[in-house]
């Protein structure tokens, strides 16, 4: 994914979900965009009806007190 603040590359996670009855049900991640796609074209020709798509970006958490770097999905 491209960053457009920065102009750089990042990694993301890319989440399908189903709603169902007002609630999300996770159904597929990953962090290509290409299979998130191939799965959805999947999805949609056998049980016709699409998925929601959320794209969570990779974000790097700096923790002062312990001076490490987490890296999490947000």
């Amino acid at each position: 994914m491209l960053d457009i603040i920065t102009g750089e590359e990042t990694e993301a996670l890319y989440r399908m979900y189903q709603i169902h009855g007002g609630k999300k049900v996770e159904k597929f991640k990953t962090t290509d965009i290409k299979s998130a796609l191939k799965f959805q074209k999947y999805y949609v020709s056998k049980y016709k009806e699409g998925l929601y798509m959320e794209i969570c970006p990779l974000k790097k958490i700096y923790d002062w007190k312990e001076k490490t770097v987490k890296r999490d999905f947000v």
